[in-house]
């Protein structure tokens, strides 16, 4: 079970930073925040699983750099299911955004739920 978890994150991580390429574009095959959001709210399990470890790996990231030029803070110890929780809601608040890219819409979400201090 843990091997399949970390197989997860690996992947989830390796989307999350492999593409140059913006969600804005249609044809650039890159994960954007209403593809994401799809995955978060499914009740696939691989797909959920896959949102899981999507926004685990940026928040992992987002403890030791920018994402999108986004920063959070104060999120070492939450738990994955208040990380899609905490996207899930940014989704409502800001619908217009749901073309962006994935990595940089969550990063975005997490920096409005954890702000680092200024």
């Amino acid at each position: 079970m843990q091997k399949h978890i970390f197989t997860v994150f690996a992947l989830a991580l390796l989307f999350c930073f492999a593409s140059p390429a913006r969600a804005t574009d249609p044809g650039s095959g890159a994960l954007s925040a209403g593809d994401l959001h799809g995955l978060c709210t499914s009740s696939s399990d691989i797909d959920y699983g896959y949102c899981a470890g999507y926004v685990s790996a940026v928040a992992h990231v987002l403890l030791d750099q920018p994402v999108g030029g986004v920063r959070a803070c104060h999120h070492a110890n939450v738990r994955s299911q208040q990380l899609i929780d905490t996207f899930n809601s940014w989704t409502e608040l800001f619908p217009e955004r749901m073309g962006d890219d994935a990595a940089t819409a969550v990063a975005a979400a997490f920096a409005r739920a954890f702000p680092c201090a200024q």
